[in-house]
C-alpha cells in the first residue's frame, strides 16, 4: 500500500517542482529584462546593440520557458485524464460483475446462468462441444438454520461457494440457483470426469469442517448436454438427477445417463 502511495504521487511531486522551476527561472528572466530597458531608457549605452541583443536572448529564452511551461501542463492533463479513464474503465468492470454476482456467495447468479448455459449449447449443436451440468445442493440445509440460525448459514453458503469455485478449473462456472443450491456448468467435459469431479466434491465437502464447527454433505446431480437440448431440458434433467440423489439417501452423486450412484 505505501508503495502504491509513492509510485502515485512521485509524478505529481515531479511535475509541481519543475513547474516552480520554470516559474522561478521566468522571474529571474523578467527582473533582467527589466533592468535591461530600465538602463537602456534612463542611461542609454553608446551601444545599445548589445544590450538589444541580450533582450532578445532573454525573450527568447522566456519563450521557451513558457513553452516548456505548457508542455509539462498539458502532460499533467493528459496523465490526469488517462488516470480518470483508468478508474472508470475499472468501476464499469465492478459494476458489470456485480449485475452478475449473487450477493451472498459472489458465485455468478442465474441471470448469468441463462446467458452462458444459451451461449454453451449453441456450442454444443454447432460445434459439437462437450458440456456437463452438476448441481448440487446443500443436505437438511433448512435444519441447518434452525439450529445454528440463519445468518451463520448465509456464512456456510458463502464459505461453501468459495470453497467449491477454488476446486474448479479457470474454464469451469459455478452459480447460485436458489437456497442451498449451485449449478457448475464445465465446458468440454463428458459425463463420466463430470462423475469424478461431483464424487470428489463430495468427499471433500463432508470431510470438512465449516465455520470450525459445521460438518454437513452434499448431494450431487450429473447431467450431460446433447444437441437437442434447451436450457429448460437442460435444466429438467439436472433437477431430476438431484432429485434422484436426495431420494436415495441424500450424500450422494447421481447421473442421469446411469441408474448408478455414487455414495
Amino acid at each position: 500500500m505505501s508503495t502504491e502511495k509513492h509510485t502515485t504521487h512521485r509524478p505529481k511531486t515531479r511535475y509541481k517542482a519543475f513547474y516552480i522551476l520554470s516559474v522561478l527561472a521566468l522571474a529571474a528572466l523578467f527582473c533582467v529584462f527589466f533592468g535591461i530597458i530600465y538602463t537602456l531608457i534612463i542611461t542609454p549605452p553608446s551601444e545599445p546593440q548589445t544590450m538589444m541583443r541580450m533582450v532578445y536572448l532573454i525573450m527568447v529564452g522566456g519563450f521557451f520557458i513558457l513553452a516548456a511551461q505548457a508542455l509539462l501542463i498539458l502532460k499533467r492533463v493528459m496523465a490526469v485524464m488517462d488516470c480518470d479513464a483508468t478508474t472508470a474503465g475499472e468501476m464499469a468492470e465492478r459494476l458489470e460483475q456485480l449485475a452478475v454476482l449473487d450477493d451472498l456467495t459472489k458465485a455468478y447468479n442465474r441471470g448469468k446462468f441463462e446467458s452462458v448455459a444459451t451461449r454453451e449449447l449453441a456450442n454444443v449443436r454447432r460445434y459439437e462441444h462437450q458440456l456437463t451440468g452438476i448441481m448440487f445442493d446443500v443436505d437438511n440445509f433448512k435444519s441447518i438454520n434452525e439450529d445454528h440460525g440463519y445468518s451463520t448459514g448465509d456464512r456456510l453458503l458463502a464459505n461453501l461457494a468459495h470453497f467449491v469455485n477454488g476446486k474448479l478449473r479457470n474454464n469451469d462456472y459455478l452459480f447460485r440457483w436458489r437456497g442451498g443450491k449451485f449449478i457448475i456448468l464445465a465446458p468440454h467435459t463428458d459425463s463420466d470426469k463430470a462423475v469424478m469431479v461431483a464424487e470428489k466434491l463430495r468427499q471433500i465437502v463432508s470431510h470438512k469442517l465449516f465455520g470450525g464447527k459445521i460438518r454437513m454433505s452434499i448431494s450431487l446431480g450429473v447431467a450431460q448436454a446433447v444437441a437437442e437440448d434447451t436450457t429448460d431440458s437442460f435444466m429438467q434433467r439436472l433437477q431430476a438427477a438431484l432429485a434422484s440423489a436426495k431420494n436415495s439417501g441424500k450424500n450422494r452423486v447421481v447421473s442421469d445417463s446411469e441408474d448408478t450412484s455414487l455414495s
